[in-house]
């Protein structure tokens, strides 16, 4: 019995009973046991009233809805609870009506926390969740709650209790849950099955977190996370520490692990993080089937560890590195970079003050090469990326590749670029089988206003040639915007023949490609005119000391303008011993019809050019001289050829002729005069008149040192159709035999046959000394429209052919 004391003076206790008054302990510890299990018991079997005290406590913490079905409330053998059918509504503009979903819910009820008026559940397990985690493009997020105002009444009806109640939850396993997250900020979306997710301690200061999930529809890409995180339930936000470790199976396979640790000062929008990461994948491909839509490139063997934090402000976040240090294997299948595989790729960065060091090697388009060098500090390095180079960034790289060496050092974006470049080569290949020998090369480089660039300080120095000069290129530069180049080069020397070297061979050597197989589609295939209007320019090109096909120039000089869509090379010159180079070029593509013209008193252009500008076969090799005036216009190479009027002289000496075509002209079996794929040449010459749609020749000169052929003749300019008077002649010792042909056909296809000349138009063969010592001058002077040139080999003395052989030649006998 509990001694009870009235009103009056206190009476003290008696000694003897002192240790009685332990036994207040336990009897006032069951006193609140029971009350509290009478509240427990009470709130339990009372569900609407736990059902309302619920809805309206996660209304009151976060400002969402839960709806929750029917309720379940279990005594024995501890208090616990079962909810069917229960929803979290999702914010303001949110993609779907409820964050979260599930088919039902089990939780143990702790009765303690009930004497606080606080309804805490442990060990909830949810059936079949479906959780959607979603960011929109302003930045909120699903995952911040904000607490209605104090005024603010619970929605649907629900009576808000005397007492606030608040709910908290101690630990959750869930199994087969569905997790789909829509980040617009970031771009980024996706959905993952979680076949396991236990979370732990969640009312203390780490909880922890253990899941197993994979991509929605393939479960063989299986994703584990382990770790703990900072506390949810706080009165006021605070930072959490993180400490995570991820893994990754690809099939049965172990295909990559990473461990993540730090803090987060701002959980509930992740913002202020600073965490070292080390990732290990073993191939970065297989992160494809995480994130489908990624394209990620093939790379092996990457061993990463940085450190990543938050340099943003307001809201503008970016991860900024503090340090980075990357390892990897074989690269391939770089996006932009067709052709470009790398051995291995090594960057590191230890300190943010540190500039980011690269070395790397591998092959581009089969050929191998070696990179190394360092960039920017992380930051510079990141923020030029992010903004495609709108922020500077220093960088010195040394690239090392065929037999030769570039190193490039300055500041690259925020405007304005400037890079000094230094370039060695031992044999430099280049676009065009044009070649460079123990080629040294330095040039400052300028960049500006995101486009226009400025190449001053050239030097370039090789066994070929030794130039100098300044090119600029404005992007916007011309007229009506369109890009402007303009400069000088100016070249001591200059030896095009070896420039063109391929293996030793000089230019020329190689036979030049069969014509287009196109036809008539081809030739009615429109030309790039229109390229001469999107482009102004103005180059003066000078050359002290020039070698070209074998002759010997000084003072050359090029000056090439174009505006407006017409471009003008004006002058073109360079003399010689014995011949001066000099000619005018034009092209109008400023109207509907392109304009071409041409005044040449002396040009030397390789024959193998001349072939395939006209998209004919292949039949002399050598230097070949052109004089004359020519005018065209259309837009198609058939319409060019069509309107092509004037006059043009044609001329060889020291050069070589395909034996099998001159042969194909003069008639069958003419080996006698044409043995051989190529057949030395003392003298071509030809001179043509061109217009309506054909060429008039009133030269046609050539002689080899067993042939000699002259006549005139007539050429379709569109069709090539022949119709050719010819006096072949075989020289045999002192004396010869000749016999008139005529060709008809085309020039791919000539059709020979004997030309009846004689009295009554019968055929007619002469045996007999030549008509003239040597043809070659004449016929020299008439295609060069007396204008100078090289002069002729002498023709050497040999014994020539039988007699018979000069008949079978002529087509007379089989």
């Amino acid at each position: 019995m509990l001694p009870v004391v009235w009103e009056g003076k206190p009476q003290p206790p008696r000694p003897k009973r002192r240790a009685g008054l332990w036994l207040l302990v336990p009897v006032a510890g069951m006193v609140v046991l029971g009350a509290g299990g009478m509240l427990a018991a009470r709130a339990l079997i009372d569900r609407a009233g736990l059902r309302e005290q619920a809805v309206a406590a996660v209304w009151h913490q976060t400002g969402r809805v839960l709806r929750v079905g029917a309720i379940q409330v279990h005594i024995l053998p501890y208090p616990s609870v079962s909810i069917r059918d229960l929803a979290l509504s999702d914010m303001a503009d949110g993609a779907r009506p409820d964050m979260l979903t599930a088919t039902g819910l089990e939780a143990r009820l702790a009765l303690l926390p009930l004497l606080r008026h606080e309804i805490r559940l442990e060990d909830v397990r949810l059936t079949h969740p479906d959780l959607l985690v979603e960011r929109l493009a302003d930045g909120r997020a699903n995952w911040q709650v904000q607490p209605p105002a104090e005024s603010d009444r619970p929605p649907g009806g629900v009576s808000a209790p005397a007492t606030r109640w608040r709910i908290r939850i101690g630990s959750v396993r869930v199994r087969d849950a569905a997790l789909r997250w829509d980040d617009r900020r970031g771009h980024a979306s996706g959905a993952v099955t979680l076949s396991r997710l236990d979370l732990s301690g969640l009312t203390g200061s780490a909880p922890s977190i253990a899941a197993q999930g994979n991509r929605l529809g393939d479960p063989l890409a299986v994703v584990t996370v382990s770790g703990q995180f900072g506390p949810i339930f706080m009165p006021a936000p605070s930072a959490w520490p993180v400490r995570l470790q991820a893994a990754l199976r690809v099939d049965g396979r172990e295909a990559g692990s990473a461990t993540l640790e730090g803090s987060l000062a701002d959980p509930a929008r992740l913002r202020g993080y600073d965490v070292g990461v080390h990732a290990t994948i073993g191939q970065l491909t297989d992160l494809n089937r995480l994130f489908v839509h990624a394209n990620l490139p093939d790379i092996h063997e990457i061993d990463l560890t940085t450190r990543v934090v938050e340099l943003g402000r307001g809201d503008a976040p970016m991860p900024g590195l503090r340090q980075v240090r990357l390892r990897t294997g074989a690269i391939d299948g770089l996006p932009l970079a067709g052709g470009l595989t790398l051995d291995h790729l090594a960057v590191d960065a230890p300190t943010p003050a540190d500039h980011v060091a690269i070395e790397t090697a591998g092959q581009y388009a089969g050929r191998p090469f070696a990179l190394h060098g360092t960039v920017g500090t992380p930051a510079e390095t990141l923020a030029a990326v992010r903004s495609d180079l709108g922020s500077p960034m220093p960088l010195d790289l040394v690239l090392d590749a065929a037999g030769g060496s570039l190193h490039v050092g300055g500041t690259v974006g925020g405007g304005q670029s400037a890079l000094d470049t230094h370039l060695t080569a031992g044999r430099l290949a280049l676009p065009g089988e044009v070649v460079l020998d123990h080629l040294t090369a330095d040039a400052h480089l300028e960049v500006r206003n995101g486009g226009d660039v400025r190449l001053s300080g050239l030097q370039l120095a090789s066994t070929q040639t030794s130039l100098d000069g300044e090119l600029s290129f404005l992007r916007h530069g011309g007229t009506d915007g369109v890009p402007l180049l303009n400069g000088r080069i100016h070249a001591s020397r200059l030896d095009i023949d070896a420039l063109r070297a391929v293996d030793g061979a000089p230019a020329g050597a190689a036979p030049a490609p069969s014509p287009s197989s196109g036809g008539d589609s081809a030739d009615a295939a429109p030309l790039p005119f229109e390229r001469l209007r999107q482009a102004e320019g103005d180059l003066d090109l000078t050359a002290d000391q020039m070698r070209l096909y074998g002759e010997d120039y000084h003072t050359a000089a090029a000056h090439l303008v174009l505006r407006g869509g017409r471009l003008t090379i004006d002058p073109l010159h360079a003399d010689g011993s014995g011949r001066s180079l000099d000619g005018k070029l034009s092209v109008d593509a400023s109207g509907p019809v392109p304009r071409v013209s041409a005044d040449v008193h002396t040009l030397v252009l390789p024959a193998e050019w001349l072939a395939k500008a006209f998209d004919m076969a292949p039949m002399l090799r050598g230097s070949l001289q052109l004089v004359g005036s020519v005018q065209t216009e259309g837009s198609d190479r058939a319409a060019l050829r069509a309107g092509l009027g004037g006059h043009v002289g044609l001329s060889m000496v020291k050069g070589q002729i395909d034996g099998n075509t001159l042969g194909r002209l003069l008639g069958p079996d003419a080996a006698a005069a044409t043995r051989g794929t190529s057949v030395a040449l003392r003298c071509l010459g030809v001179h043509m008149t061109l217009g309506d749609g054909r060429a008039a020749l009133d030269t046609i000169g050539l002689q080899t040192f067993r042939l000699t052929v002259t006549g005139h003749g007539t050429i379709g300019l569109a069709r090539q159709d022949l119709d050719l008077h010819l006096m072949p002649q075989l020289l045999i010792g002192g004396t010869g035999a000749s016999m008139p042909i005529m060709v008809a056909g085309t020039l791919l296809a000539p059709q020979p046959r004997p030309e009846p000349a004689g009295p009554g138009h019968r055929f007619m063969l002469t045996i007999g000394p030549p008509g003239s010592a040597d043809s070659c001058p004449d016929t020299l002077k008439a295609a060069r429209e007396e204008q100078p040139g090289p002069a002729p080999d002498a023709a050497p003395k040999g014994k020539g052919p039988k007699v018979m052989d000069v008949l079978r030649g002529l087509g007379l006998f089989r």
